[in-house]
Parts: structure tokens; sequence; C-alpha cells
């Protein structure tokens, strides 16, 4: 009992650490303007209403569902996956998934590493895979 009560006192500053704000979002989305152009150019010539991967994913950043959970999971989007189709909402939950899983190359403006886990998942800067898909976006931000 006495172990549970410190460890929940030790963990209780990470436990309250706010969630990112549509505003924190909307700043994100501004810095890396460039980028998220590029990002949509790839994904899907810029069109919000394209679905792609079988149906698997929507909207101008191609997002999967599971995406969106994850990105709804660390920031305070509100919305609903389906929203995905609207410019500025895909932005802010690729912000949000960014900043998860890439909080230090959205710092850095690593933007290959960034496009990377965008395309292949947390670990998509790994993925020898995501290669062509950087090339690709590094070309869009030309």
């Amino acid at each position: 009992m006495m172990r549970t009560m410190l460890a929940l006192l030790l963990l209780a500053p990470f436990a309250m650490a706010q969630a990112l704000t549509v505003a924190d979002l909307d700043a994100l989305r501004v810095e890396h303007r460039a980028f998220l152009d590029a990002l949509a150019q790839v994904e899907s010539g810029g069109k919000d209403d394209a679905v792609g991967d079988g149906g698997k994913a929507i909207g101008r950043m191609q997002i999967w569902e599971i995406y969106h959970t994850d990105a709804v999971a660390h920031a305070d989007l509100g919305g609903e996956y389906a929203d995905c189709k609207g410019k500025v909402y895909a932005e802010r939950v690729v912000m949000a998934y960014l900043h998860r899983y890439g909080k230090k190359a959205l710092k850095d403006k690593d933007y290959e590493k960034l496009a990377r886990i965008h395309n292949g998942g947390p670990s998509g800067h790994r993925k020898r895979a995501t290669l062509k898909y950087w090339a690709k976006v590094e070309k869009a931000m030309q």
C-alpha cells in the first residue's frame, strides 16, 4: 500500500501534464507549413476527399484510423476520424502524431525523420521502405 502511494505521488506530475491544445497544434501547423504542404502533395495531390490504401486512408494526408486514434490520445483534438477529410483537422492530427513520436525531430525540423514516421509509423524513420517516400517529400518541398 505504501509503495503504491509513493508510486502515485512520483508519477502525479506526469499524469497531470497537459495535452497539446488546438492552439499548440495550430502554431506547429504554421511553423511547419512547407512540410505539411509537401506531405499533402505526395499523399493525395492536396485533395481533401482522397481515399486510398483500399479505403483505409482518408483525406489529404491519407490518415488511417489507427493513426488518428494515436494522435487523439496525445492531443486534445476533439473531432472524429471522418474529420480527417478536412485540411485543418488533418494537419492537426499529423502534428499531434509527429509530436508524439518525433518531438525532437519537430523541434529540430528534421523533416526526413518526420516524413518517414508519418509514412511508416512510430519507428518508420528506421525502415528502409520509407526512404523512397522521403525522397518524394523532399522533392515536393523544393
